[in-house]
């Protein structure tokens, strides 16, 4: 194995309570009902627009409505996505160890970008990760393998080379679609169980496990 690719929200960083107290801000400004914090693991893992999509009443998810409530929202999240926010415990262990074997390491996230780079920057030394990486405009979403093979071919390592990280379907999903190993973290948003029936290949309760994680994998790599 050469190169980990991480995802972000619930993997990296526990940004639960930020999420759901910003989008919660901005429904009541709109005068729409808000959500218990838990109800957010839910919501999130799609994106910003399907977030908010989701806690809009189902009799309000017009597209106009979505769009505006969407603007207002990363106004406000952009200054208090860090009020809560912090790396899960062992993630910081976990990455230098990483560092010190020279993995490349990846972020891909479905955050819309700008807050993607401004957290990791925040929060992660510097020259942490080789590549940053959130949603685009006009570039597809996760599921959608596009993220990780676009840091597959920056990385120039092959997918049976690589590892995905991740708490959630749409990450073992991700995954899977580009053919590199996935593993499931239960620490995040989503159960063990969601991880298991989207296809992990592995499953970790702490980040120091992705290291054994990481010599099995590379014993017997995925697709040979």
């Amino acid at each position: 194995m050469k190169a980990v690719i991480f995802d972000l929200d619930g993997t990296l960083i526990d940004t639960l309570q930020d999420l759901a107290v910003s989008c919660n801000h901005v429904l009541a400004q709109y005068g729409y009902p808000v959500h218990p914090v838990n109800s957010y693991k839910l919501f999130v893992g799609n994106g910003v627009r399907k977030l908010v999509e989701r806690a809009l009443p189902a009799d309000h998810r017009t597209e106009a409505t979505i769009d505006a409530v969407k603007q207002t929202f990363i106004s406000y999240y952009q200054l208090h996505a860090q009020d809560n926010t912090k790396p899960y415990a062992g993630i910081e262990e976990l990455l230098q160890q990483l560092k010190v074997q020279n993995f490349l390491l990846g972020v891909a996230s479905n955050k819309y970008h700008e807050a993607t780079m401004a957290l990791v920057a925040h929060y992660f030394r510097p020259a942490t990760f080789d590549l940053v990486l959130g949603h685009r405009e006009g570039r597809p979403a996760k599921p959608d393998p596009d993220i990780v093979l676009e840091t597959l071919s920056t990385f120039a390592v092959d997918k049976q080379e690589c590892i995905y990280v991740g708490d959630s379907s749409v990450d073992m999903q991700t995954a899977t679609r580009a053919g590199v190993t996935a593993v499931g973290v239960t620490w995040g948003f989503r159960t063990e169980a969601e991880l298991r029936e989207n296809g992990a290949d592995y499953i970790i309760h702490s980040p120091l496990q992705l290291l054994a994680v990481l010599e099995n994998a590379c014993s017997f790599p995925k697709g040979l």
